[in-house]
């Protein structure tokens, strides 16, 4: 399988064609090579240290969430070039998808945090809605304590790691809290990223969003409206799709028995430290059973 086989393999899954997306997005095959795809691997973002560390482990095909055309300026464009030309020299074909990703209901960013938050049994709707879709949920039909969803959104942060008796306010300065609403969430609104669109909050009934960034003034506003902010981190609360998209291929037919295990064979996300992370590191301090990496 080439890579642009692969790409069209993930555009059908993501469903692409049917959303718009913002211009910098630019969903699908952005970087190809022309040669059989061997190694998939996955970061968030298509920067020169994910490139990198894509050549460096033999990765021929890397899933991304943020592409390599947002920006226009010329140092945009400037720092666009070098990377385009570092991954054909590495062989680095790249394959981006934004709000498909986001939104899928199964493999997505916003449901992926949704069930690692422990809210996926939980009654839940679409919401937050983006060029005209939809990319995340709201949940409700429960009651759950704000203390332990900042918690759960703090060990989805890197290390240092809080302890058990770690308190709310040392929690919180390992996530971002506006504590403006109840001590007791009913209707929790989670978009991963940067999401701060308060009309929609407001609309939907809302007590609390979870999303990954928000802009000082939409803090500012929340405080006045009483609704709690959990901002967990846009890369944190983003690494959820592009690893299940992986992942996918580990049991799926796409080709002969030798191809799938070359492209189960190795997977990695950096996380802008330098270093890699395997998955199961990641997700274990959230609940997730850790196995060996295959």
């Amino acid at each position: 399988m080439n890579e642009k086989e692969l790409a069209k393999e993930c555009d059908r899954i993501l469903e692409t064609r049917k959303f718009r997306d913002y211009p910098g997005a630019k969903n699908g095959l952005q970087v190809s090579h022309g040669r059989q795809v061997k190694k998939i691997g996955w970061a968030v973002d298509a920067d020169m240290e994910s490139i990198r560390k894509a050549g460096k482990e033999k990765v021929d095909f890397l899933v991304v969430h943020h592409g390599l055309f947002w920006g226009s300026s010329a140092i945009d464009r400037k720092i666009r070039a070098k990377r385009i030309r570092e991954a054909k020299r590495l062989g680095v074909a790249i394959y981006s998808s934004h709000l498909p990703l986001d939104a899928h209901p199964e493999l997505g960013n916003s449901i992926g945090l949704l069930r690692a938050l422990g809210l996926g049994d939980a009654r839940r709707k679409p919401f937050g809605v983006a060029m005209g879709k939809a990319i995340g949920w709201k949940v409700e039909g429960g009651r759950w304590k704000l203390r332990d969803l900042v918690k759960r959104m703090a060990l989805l942060r890197c290390e240092p790691r809080p302890s058990r008796g770690s308190s709310f306010a040392g929690l919180a300065s390992r996530v971002k809290v506006v504590a403006a609403g109840p001590v007791v969430c009913r209707k929790i609104g989670i978009v991963t990223g940067g999401f701060g669109d308060l009309d929609q909050v407001v609309r939907a009934g809302l007590d609390t969003l979870v999303t990954g960034e928000a802009d000082y003034p939409t803090e500012v506003k929340a405080r006045e409206l009483g609704i709690n902010l959990i901002l967990g981190g846009h890369w944190e609360t983003e690494v959820f799709g592009v690893m299940e998209i992986a992942r996918i291929f580990r049991g799926k037919e796409v080709g002969n028995r030798k191809e799938l295990e070359c492209l189960a064979a190795d997977y990695f996300v950096t996380d802008g430290s330098g270093s890699a992370v395997h998955p199961n590191d990641f997700l274990s301090p959230v609940g997730k059973k850790k196995t060996t990496k295959g």
